[in-house]
């Protein structure tokens, strides 16, 4: 089948790429224009445009509806398939494909529909989440669902680590999607049970609350700390310290909810439970560095902001 193939970040370049050596031919990838990044603000191109320019497949950054209606004009696919594109699809782009718009999305919907599903199903504690390819409608994520991937999520598992894995699982479901899609046995079904959402998350998402229990600081920590940052704040300055690795301290207890102590491993806080053990931080305006010279830095008696 002539594939059109939609995409942004690292997760959607092994599907991209496994597409690229399949018996399918991508004719065309969309993907969101160059961002500014780093500290120069140097115009960079994704990394599925990027993947795309390498295999040498035609790339395209439209940023309205007339601009992808215009790449579909030109490249004529069969079907169009989406991994974490970035942007909503109207009505006109979805009737422009003669097999449709079919999303692979990072979780068990209709659980988690949006743009962030795996950090929020870390925060929240859930034991699993998975993929989904389901055929993108004119709402949120609430498309007929065609197939299924269940992953469990483990106990020191990351945002980072769970999507790695994932975008190395989608390719052969994917596969196997577009191969049952050609010979026409690609059946799908209604979404049902209880439903969920993951927007875009705030700036003050990561922000460590220390009179909760102590697992589900670390949920937060596991789900934000790498994008967009987990923090506190001291108790006699209001000063952000960035929180850079941490994991949960069973066996310590005796802290108030913010109170610091320095301990073999690194900075014990306490919490609503047991401690947080913090090894790495980052104070407001300095680089990196041990949590426990971090504290011996501090004058006495001084902790987080609970």
């Amino acid at each position: 089948m002539r594939v059109l193939y939609a995409g942004s970040p690292q997760v959607a370049v092994p599907t991209l790429q496994a597409l690229v050596k399949s018996p399918h031919t991508v004719v065309g990838v969309l993907t969101q224009p160059p961002r500014p990044q780093g500290r120069k603000k140097v115009l960079t191109a994704t990394p599925v445009a990027l993947a795309a320019e390498a295999a040498g497949v035609p790339v395209a950054t439209p940023q309205d509806s007339e601009g992808i209606l215009e790449a579909v004009q030109s490249w004529q696919p069969d079907v169009a398939f989406v991994v974490a594109y970035g942007r909503l699809l109207a009505r006109a782009e979805l009737e422009s494909v003669p097999g449709g718009w079919w999303n692979l999305h990072f979780s068990l919907l209709p659980r988690w529909r949006g743009a962030a599903p795996v950090p929020y199903a870390i925060a929240a504690g859930d034991a699993a989440t998975g993929m989904s390819i389901f055929q993108i409608g004119t709402g949120l994520d609430t498309g007929p669902v065609a197939s299924t991937v269940r992953y469990p999520i483990a106990p020191h598992d990351t945002t980072n680590t769970v999507l790695t894995k994932l975008s190395e699982l989608a390719p052969m479901q994917v596969l196997d999607f577009l191969d049952d899609l050609e010979r026409g046995a690609v059946q799908v079904s209604a979404q049902s049970g209880e439903v969920s959402f993951a927007p875009i998350p705030s700036g003050s998402v990561g922000e460590m609350s220390w009179k909760s229990p102590v697992a589900e600081l670390y949920n937060r920590f596991r789900a934000w700390h790498e994008e967009p940052g987990c923090y506190s704040f001291r108790s006699d300055t209001d000063q952000r310290v960035n929180i850079l690795e941490a994991w949960p301290d069973y066996e310590r207890a005796g802290l108030q909810p913010g109170q610091v102590l320095l301990a073999d491993e690194g900075v014990a806080v306490g919490t609503g439970t047991t401690p947080l053990m913090l090894g790495r931080v980052q104070p407001a305006g300095k680089g990196a560095m041990s949590a426990s010279d971090w504290l011996r830095g501090l004058p006495s008696g001084v902790g987080f902001r609970a």
